[in-house]
């Protein structure tokens, strides 16, 4: 049988795997290798690239120009001129693009974002191979939006709220190519963090049982909320003064780097030394998720909420902002609590009816792993995601 050739864009290999990195990674890893030969196409390289030749995908590094190579975000606040050379550059990155795609035979281009379909969408498009659009973030750019829409040639969301979210019109004029594929995780991977013996790591946090133990997991960056969280903590600080927040995450992005000294003053301001803690990056995030009582995301936007998910499987009773697909995956009081975006004082009210009360966290806890483990599991979402690819490629 030949293998169907899929290049995977990625625009972001960011050197510290999260969130949709470690989707990504978890779809290479878990793809089949006889039915599927891989390519991964990245601007750099980082650990994520050097991780994905290890597992057995033929790792492209071609970047783009300079003007191109940079967040999106700064791209799209260039002046009409600087816009027009933008453009001019894509084209030229695209030509180049499809002479490779060519010469490599791909047979599916797999892009996880705006952003990447416009980067080499052009290129697919000159060579005739169909392109498949995994939706991991919120859609935000009504000018730029539509034209994923009509490059790909199968577009998936997270789930059916992220789907309606915006451009009703679209969505149904586009209704044949659009399908919902749901985030999964890998369970085997809980199910050891479970049984690890983590005494050391309980002593390297100084985690003490007097304390009710907070945990915020994620990139640090204003569009993640922790000031908000924050502001909560300070809210029930004299309620119950036996709280504790560990906050474990890193900007990544340069232009983030000064966050963590804005939540630093926040907490000077907030009367909230020692009872807040920063731990960097970590590479055992989960297994320090897994000794907290409560997982709080206060995020303002997001694709889904990977670290919500996890936080769950581990079998935490959660806080969440009501964005992206934890809308579908937190039920009301049922296996978490969530909260509108950009509101201390309901991140407080949830987390004072958690501080107070044991047998809630525990309640919510164990619901919240049941909802994982019945519906989110990784490998059920990548035999979906081989079944599509190999229709498109006219091979199902």
């Amino acid at each position: 049988m030949t293998p169907i050739r899929v290049l995977i864009h990625e625009p972001y290999p960011f050197g510290k795997i999260a969130g949709n990195l470690r989707t990504q990674g978890f779809i290479i890893k878990l793809l089949d290798k006889e039915r599927f030969k891989l390519f991964l196409l990245a601007s750099f390289e980082t650990e994520f690239t050097k991780k994905a030749d290890s597992w057995g995908v033929e790792t492209l590094i071609i970047p783009p120009s300079r003007r191109l190579n940079r967040y999106g975000g700064e791209c799209l606040q260039d002046n009409f001129f600087n816009r027009a050379l933008s453009a001019a550059d894509l084209i030229r990155y695209n030509w180049e693009l499809s002479r490779l795609f060519r010469e490599k035979q791909i047979d599916i281009v797999y892009c996880n974002s705006i952003r990447s379909i416009l980067t080499v969408g052009m290129a697919a498009k000159m060579s005739g191979i169909p392109v498949f659009l995994y939706i991991k973030g919120e859609l935000q750019n009504p000018f730029l939006d539509p034209l994923g829409f009509v490059l790909a040639r199968r577009m998936y969301f997270f789930c059916t709220h992220n789907r309606d979210d915006k451009y009703p019109a679209l969505v149904s004029l586009f209704r044949k190519k659009i399908g919902i594929l749901r985030i999964g995780i890998d369970l085997d991977e809980i199910r050891g963090i479970a049984e690890k013996d983590k005494t050391s790591l309980a002593q390297e946090l100084d985690l003490d049982g007097n304390y009710i133990n907070c945990v915020y997991v994620g990139q640090l960056y204003p569009p993640k909320g922790v000031h908000f969280l924050i502001e909560a903590l300070a809210l029930v600080k004299d309620e119950f003064p036996q709280t504790r927040l560990y906050i474990v995450g890193h900007h990544i992005i340069d232009a983030y780097r000064d966050y963590q000294e804005e939540l630093s003053r926040l907490i000077e301001a907030k009367g909230l030394q020692g009872r807040v803690f920063f731990t960097g990056w970590r590479q055992d995030a989960l297994t320090v998720v897994s000794l907290m009582d409560i997982l709080i995301h206060p995020s303002l936007s997001e694709g889904f909420g990977r670290a919500v998910l996890e936080g769950m499987a581990l079998g935490k009773p959660v806080i969440a902002s009501r964005v992206g697909g934890l809308r579908e995956l937190v039920a009301e009081g049922e296996n978490g609590f969530l909260v509108d975006p950009g509101d201390p004082a309901a991140i407080a009210e949830r987390l004072r009816l958690l501080l107070a009360d044991a047998g809630m966290r525990d309640r919510l806890g164990k619901k919240a792993r049941e909802t994982v483990f019945t519906n989110y599991e990784i490998s059920g979402r990548v035999k979906e995601l081989e079944e599509i690819w190999s229709a498109m490629a006219g091979k199902g």
